[in-house]
């Protein structure tokens, strides 16, 4: 599964990053890397709120992953 991380802005100014296709802790590695990303082009996020994703909704985004890829290669 290739990595994403999609980001979403909020009218508020509230920030959602989802990170999708990252293997054990190293969605965190590049959530920081992320941080140091906005802070050195002077933006400032600061996380309110982690949610981790269960077990089951990861085995969900690799299945997604794959049948799109099944579909691709059978036209």
């Amino acid at each position: 599964m290739p990595r994403r991380i999609d980001v979403e802005i909020g009218r508020n100014g509230e920030i959602k990053v989802e990170y999708s296709g990252f293997e054990g802790e190293t969605c965190f590695e590049e959530k920081e890397a992320l941080e140091k990303a906005l802070k050195e082009m002077g933006l400032w996020a600061i996380p309110i709120t982690i949610v981790r994703k269960t077990s089951s909704q990861i085995s969900d985004e690799i299945g997604m992953e794959q049948e799109k890829r099944e579909r691709v290669a059978h036209p």
